[in-house]
């Protein structure tokens, strides 16, 4: 009996000693925190996109190959923009333990002229955008979709 406690025991102590592994995802997870305003003036006013993310092995950073991108709903071909990743402190940077983070995206002159018609060019516009991350991997994140932007004259 004596022998199967220890058993028992040392088992437990074995397990608990154990390094853990980190269970999130390595492919990067965005959600949309905030975004404003809901209305600006074409060639004037800026709009941000805060966001929050979680990588799992914590490969994002501000070089090449980590990068944010955002497209302008109104411009289907258009496709989608590429900007810098945000900065990250290197030290912060643990595999084992992941990366979670807000980022902000400031937007200047997000939509510089309503469309090229008479009908938008007087009355304004409206947009939306769609976002999505990468990693240095080139793991792609999810995409979101932020409210709607009215873009007065």
């Amino acid at each position: 009996m004596k022998m199967w406690l220890l058993v028992i025991l040392s088992g437990c102590i074995m397990l608990a000693s154990c390094e853990q592994k980190n269970q999130v995802s390595k492919i990067p997870h965005i959600s949309l925190k905030a975004f404003g305003p809901d209305s600006i003036r074409a060639n004037y006013d800026t709009a941000y996109i805060q966001f929050s993310f979680t990588d799992g092995d914590a490969d994002l950073s501000n070089d090449t190959l980590s990068s944010v991108y955002i497209k302008d709903k109104r411009f289907d071909s258009a496709g989608f923009v590429r900007y810098d990743f945000p900065s990250i402190d290197p030290s912060i940077e643990d595999p084992k333990k992941g990366l979670t983070g807000i980022g902000l995206v400031l937007l200047l002159n997000p939509a510089p002229v309503p469309r090229a018609d008479s009908f938008h060019a007087i009355k304004g516009d409206t947009t939306s955008f769609e976002m999505y991350i990468t990693d240095r991997a080139r793991n792609e994140s999810n995409h979101i979709i932020t409210p709607s932007l009215i873009i007065r004259p």
